[in-house]
């Protein structure tokens, strides 16, 4: 006879041992991490997760947030002139949001929660060391230019920005060699934002989080200390390396635009400038509920007469497409975090408004949600963060 019991506890083990490996993979492998993101959802259903689905909503309003805004874009698939294959596509691209819940259950279970953070140090550890090897021309995967990264460099700048957060309250948190070791970790991923890189959103997420950091785990001398030293890093940097082009190129772009004058400054800022500006018109024209979901290259089209998929900026995509009920629930999907997180224990709950001033700053210049790699891996982390609130709940 068939014990289902078993099934079922067997199937939440292997469920926690697949989302452990879905951090690697989101790093290195989107092919394993479409895989395993297919088998995650498999074992949830086995395991009979949906049925404690509602008590798992009550208990992590997070996840109830990100799955409200997932029905958005179902009922946005309804309306509109967006084709049935554009909106198949754009829909799709925004599954990740379901993870949320799909993976709590799993990361929930306390060795798997700790062997992913295992994994997420492991993988940042073998991108950061990688990219300084490709920098290097030791270790080259884009032939034959040999960039310095395994992913775009927005999307390794996300990664080793939020790592070296993540790694500067582990030293803190340290003593002797180790902290040394932390702090050494550190200063190598500034290095890599700064001087290898050279994202813009990473060098922007990497500041904010060192105040943050500052914030989190200094007195008011020690904060002011840190925005002095980071405010002397900043001056030099862009004074005196070669390496501040593309920040400059930012700030002459950013000129340019509000003087009107953008043919003077078209870098990769301007088109976000322009992306930005048509967005903001294709709003006005359906405030409410918007165009409808994968609606947005078509009127993008329509209204610039070029060719645009994303605005790179999360909100606009969102605002063109669901309109002000779209960013309702975005908003919402980001306060909750903001809101719940305070309530976790000291560690997540720093990692979690790390995390969450990491998505905001990323959603103003990209579209992570839309992204499979920064959608991936922010719905993973999150999930991993607040699976701790409701345990914390249960032991008081």
């Amino acid at each position: 006879m068939i014990n289902y019991n078993n099934i079922q506890a067997s199937a939440l083990k292997a469920g926690g041992f697949c989302a452990v490996l879905l951090i690697p993979a989101i790093y290195f492998s989107t092919a394993l991490a479409i895989v395993l993101s297919a088998i995650i959802a498999l074992l949830w259903l086995i395991s009979a997760q949906f049925i404690r689905l509602p008590s798992l909503l009550k208990d992590y309003p997070v996840a109830l947030w990100s799955l409200l805004l997932f029905a958005c874009f179902i009922v946005g698939f309804s309306y509109g002139d967006a084709t049935s294959s554009d909106a198949f596509m754009m829909l799709r691209k925004y599954r990740e949001l379901v993870f949320i819940p799909l993976l709590m259950p799993f990361l929930s279970i306390e060795h798997y929660r700790q062997w992913a953070w295992y994994a997420f140090i492991f993988a940042s550890i073998i991108s950061l060391v990688g990219s300084q090897l490709m920098a290097m021309k030791l270790f080259c995967l884009h032939s034959p230019e040999c960039l310095p990264y395994f992913k775009s460099y927005i999307t390794h700048g996300i990664f080793i920005a939020f790592f070296g957060f993540f790694m500067a309250h582990k030293a803190l948190d340290s003593r002797g060699y180790v902290k040394t070791l932390y702090i050494a970790i550190v200063l190598c991923c500034l290095y890599n934002i700064f001087f290898v890189s050279l994202g813009r959103t990473g060098q922007l997420i990497f500041l904010v989080l060192m105040l943050l950091f500052a914030m989190q785990r200094f007195n008011k001398k020690g904060f002011l200390l840190s925005v002095l030293a980071i405010a002397i890093f900043f001056g030099v940097f862009i004074n005196f390396s070669d390496k501040a082009i593309r920040i400059k190129q930012g700030v002459v772009t950013a000129q340019v635009h509000l003087q009107d004058h953008p043919e003077q400054g078209e870098f990769s800022m301007g088109e976000r400038f322009t992306f930005w500006k048509y967005s903001a018109q294709l709003i006005a024209e359906k405030p409410l509920f918007g165009h409808g979901t994968g609606s947005y290259t078509k009127a993008y089209q329509r209204v610039a007469n070029k060719n645009s998929q994303n605005p790179h900026n999360e909100f606009f995509l969102i605002g063109v497409q669901l309109g002000a009920v779209g960013l309702f629930f975005y908003l919402g999907f980001l306060g909750s975090q903001y809101y719940y997180g305070k309530t976790l224990p000291n560690r997540e709950k720093w990692l979690a408004q790390g995390l969450l001033a990491t998505l905001i700053i990323t959603s103003l210049f990209n579209s992570p949600l839309l992204d499979h790699s920064e959608g991936h891996w922010f719905t993973t982390l999150i999930a991993l963060c607040f699976t701790t609130r409701a345990i914390k709940t249960e032991d008081e």
